[in-house]
């Protein structure tokens, strides 16, 4: 590996903030020196500050906007980003959002390359560096697995910079996954079993990358190798079949594992922590950069402009209707809404008045139903304020034009101080029933279609479950799902079975875009064409993407800044 590939940097400024719970007493200012990253204490804040950098990608709007608009589940909401819904070639190049990833990823690269240099000579324990180590390669790692299937061939940088360079060049995909695996393959042979603290590196959070990044890679086109179906299969396993060792397992009810307070539950794998304290939360939310949650924003229809006696509040969220969920996404993957009960517990359909003293009714309190969507344009006399049907949700051909559609309600926070701030939650990036997802998957491509449709069976029994249900009627709604379940021996319609069980199981959390880039049918074609232009009727972009889009732009501003050339990407 060529380890003098160089990246520009405009200045390299090590911002160490906290990601955990400690707070750094040192006036940050004299942690930007390279003779503190010498020493213990300088190592771990630098180590720190990788952490916190994962506060830039997850529970942010652009790369919500790169990973969930603009797919089969979530199209464009009455102030979502254009370009990235539209896949419009000229908003994409001027789309600020698009080249986030490339900076914030360099940034967070170079500070684990810091940590990767200086460790070893700090003067810290060897076990403890050892450890220090493993998080930095593995965090690095995270951040190219997400680069390389956003840009494709990138500037492979493995050495700490310490001085600005005008050189990039980038390397073949091919490169950038050897360096992923390679350095996850050495993070899992120095992290605990058990997390030390919530949101550390730990076996659970390297087994299940690792095995998605062998998973990605085996169907890249220029990438692949022939053991990446086998390796990815054996490193979820790992986790499967050692559960009890990893303190892992699935919850009983779906409902429980995104609510609020339990993100560190038996299945969670890894989050992107933060917390109440405003100093290392709620940076200024004008500044480019910012680290603040708002996950909890973007779905969210604008619910308090709907009727009178139903305003804003914590519970309910600040409405940004950024994305709406798509009609495929309601009616045809969650279609099944009684024996799976995973529509009701993913998305909020009913709010309920909370200013009776406006409303527009006479006799309705509060508690009582102010805006309910049935999910079926007939249905049952109801006493509510309104009630929609899906012909009426926004974007639809009969639309009234209200923002109005299901709300996701996997971000929902309610310890946010007021109804204006971002969310302080820690944000869930890895969870344990997604490992067998992808076990299940490579079982498929690896000819053992019976295994496949075991591990998924796993996953849609306890969507069978229903709080309140008999253990009979839960156990029937158990028996129809598993049956249901395909053969998964055709490749084609298993592929497009599994993604719609990722769909039902992991909606809206910023990897619907990978998962469509890079899944293909057995003829080669990326799932994120096959499906936007075959497979959902009436998504808005299915005229305007093109094969180019499996790529996003490079930001021009690097382009401009390199003194060697440095090509564009195809089609842009």
């Amino acid at each position: 590996m060529n380890k003098s590939i160089k990246i520009i940097l405009a200045a390299v400024l090590l911002v160490f903030i906290s990601s955990c719970s400690k707070v750094l007493e040192e006036d940050p200012k004299s942690l930007l020196t390279a003779k503190y990253l010498e020493t213990p204490g300088g190592v771990l804040s630098a180590l720190y500050s990788c952490y916190s950098d994962l506060r830039l990608f997850y529970g942010g709007e652009s790369a919500m906007s790169m990973t969930v608009a603009g797919t089969d589940e979530f199209q464009r909401g009455p102030d979502g980003s254009l370009g990235l819904n539209m896949y419009s070639n000229s908003e994409l190049l001027t789309n600020g959002q698009v080249g986030t990833t490339w900076n914030w990823g360099y940034t967070a690269i170079n500070t684990a390359n810091a940590v990767l240099k200086y460790a070893p000579t700090s003067g810290m324990l060897p076990a403890d560096a050892k450890y220090v180590i493993a998080q930095a390669k593995f965090l690095r790692a995270l951040w190219y697995y997400n680069m390389v299937q956003m840009y494709g061939p990138l500037v492979l940088n493995l050495e700490f910079i310490s001085e600005p360079k005008t050189e990039a060049i980038r390397v073949p995909v091919a490169d950038v996954w050897a360096a992923i695996i390679k350095d996850l393959e050495e993070a899992k042979i120095d992290v605990p079993a058990r997390p030390p603290a919530p949101g550390r590196v730990w076996a659970g959070s390297v087994y299940h990358l690792l095995a998605k990044a062998y998973l990605t890679r085996a169907a890249h086109p220029e990438a692949k190798q022939p053991t990446d179906y086998q390796k990815a299969y054996d490193n979820a396993m790992l986790l499967i079949n050692n559960a009890g060792t990893y303190g892992l397992a699935l919850l009983r009810d779906f409902a429980d594992v995104h609510k609020p307070r339990n993100e560190a539950s038996s299945e969670i794998l890894f989050t992107a922590e933060r917390n109440t304290d405003n100093t290392f939360n709620n940076l200024d939310p004008n500044v480019e950069g910012n680290k603040n949650n708002r996950s909890s924003f973007f779905f969210r229809p604008n619910y308090s402009a709907i009727v009178k006696g139903l305003i804003r509040d914590i519970p309910n969220g600040r409405p940004w209707h950024r994305v709406r969920p798509t009609n495929y996404l309601l009616d045809v993957v969650f279609a099944d809404r009684t024996d799976d009960t995973r529509y009701h517990k993913t998305f909020q359909t009913v709010w309920l008045v909370n200013d009776e003293a406006n409303a527009e009714k006479p006799g309705f309190k509060n508690g009582d139903t102010a805006v309910w969507l049935p999910g079926y344009e007939t249905y049952k006399a109801a006493k509510a304020l309104r009630i929609y049907p899906p012909t009426q949700y926004f974007g639809n051909p009969s639309s009234t034009g209200l923002s109005i559609y299901p709300s996701m309600r996997k971000y929902d926070d309610i310890d946010r101080p007021t109804i204006a701030d971002a969310s302080v939650r820690p944000f869930i990036i890895f969870k344990f029933s997604e490992t067998y997802l992808i076990a299940a998957e490579a079982a498929m491509y690896l000819n053992n279609a019976s295994q496949a449709r075991t591990l998924i069976n796993v996953i849609r029994a306890r969507a069978g479950f229903l709080a309140g249900r008999s253990d009979a009627g839960n156990a029937m709604a158990v028996k129809r799902l598993t049956e249901s379940t395909p053969a998964l021996t055709d490749k084609d319609a298993g592929i497009n079975f599994i993604l719609e069980e990722r769909s039902r199981e992991l909606c809206g959390e910023y990897m619907r875009w990978f998962d469509l880039a890079r899944t293909r049918t057995t003829a080669g074609q990326a799932m994120l064409f096959n499906r936007l232009r075959n497979l959902v009727p009436d998504i808005p972009c299915k005229s305007s993407i093109q094969d180019h889009h499996i790529l996003r732009p490079i930001p021009q501003a690097q382009i401009d800044l390199t003194t060697n050339k440095i090509l564009q990407n195809p089609g842009y």
